[in-house]
């Protein structure tokens, strides 16, 4: 019986660790986007927790929590594909369209999507793979 347990709870937290990564990694672009025009506005910051509650099922606690790391990680960050590539392991096509689809919402949550904005977004659909129609119609649908 604890032979059970102790190898219960030692799977467990690879796979959390692995829930962590990803959910990191979605915040950290998604912060990523909030930045780049310069303004950290509370539109994109609320729809930053709103996404990443949704899609993870956590707190509100958490979610700030997520953000505050995703903001400290990226200025240590080397590139985006920290960020990208656990997602096309851990994602299917379809997952990761909505997530390009998150991204443009965060981006149009101040009503103004700066060039930047949209660039990193570009940027971002091409390294996980998103295809450029399905890149637009996740613009599209963002704007629904």
């Amino acid at each position: 019986m604890i032979k059970a347990l102790k190898c219960l709870w030692k799977d467990q937290p690879k796979q959390s660790h692995q829930e962590t990564n990803i959910t990191l990694a979605v915040t950290a672009l998604m912060v990523y986007v909030m930045q780049q025009d310069d303004y950290l506005d509370d539109a994109e910051h609320q729809e930053i927790i709103q996404s990443i509650q949704q899609r993870f099922n956590i707190s509100l606690q958490e979610a700030e929590q997520y953000i505050k790391q995703a903001q400290g990680d990226i200025h240590s960050a080397y590139d985006l594909h920290q960020y990208t590539s656990p997602l096309i392991k851990a994602y299917s096509q379809n997952e990761r369209v909505d997530i390009i689809r998150q991204l443009w919402r965060v981006a149009m949550a101040d009503n103004d999507i700066d060039p930047y904005e949209e660039a990193l977004i570009r940027k971002i659909a091409e390294l996980i793979g998103v295809h450029h129609n399905e890149f637009i119609n996740a613009k599209i649908a963002a704007r629904q």
